[in-house]
């Protein structure tokens, strides 16, 4: 009898623990943009409000930093971290 209560009772609870285990990964990534030789480029990158300019490289070539603009030609991103993010190509 304690079995047909119990097995019911472990499923609700790991239906509702598992409910605020999915959080959305990208909830602090950001939109910007950067201008390489080709023009001004759409990425996404972690950047949030912040003291520090948000900077980024690509993982293909770390020696080329950019900054990341809030739209073509605007007002760079702050950034928490004064390290530039690693965006993968």
């Amino acid at each position: 009898m304690k079995t047909k209560f119990l097995l019911p009772m472990i499923a609700m609870i790991f239906a509702i623990g598992m409910s605020f285990a999915n959080v959305e990964s990208n909830a602090s990534s950001a939109i910007g943009f950067i201008q390489t030789d080709e023009g001004w480029e759409q990425v996404d990158v972690g950047c949030e409000t912040g003291s520090n300019t948000c900077r980024m490289y690509y993982s293909s070539d770390p020696s080329e930093i950019y900054v990341v603009h809030d739209a073509p030609g605007g007002n760079p991103l702050k950034s928490t971290s004064p390290r530039p993010f690693k965006v993968l190509d």
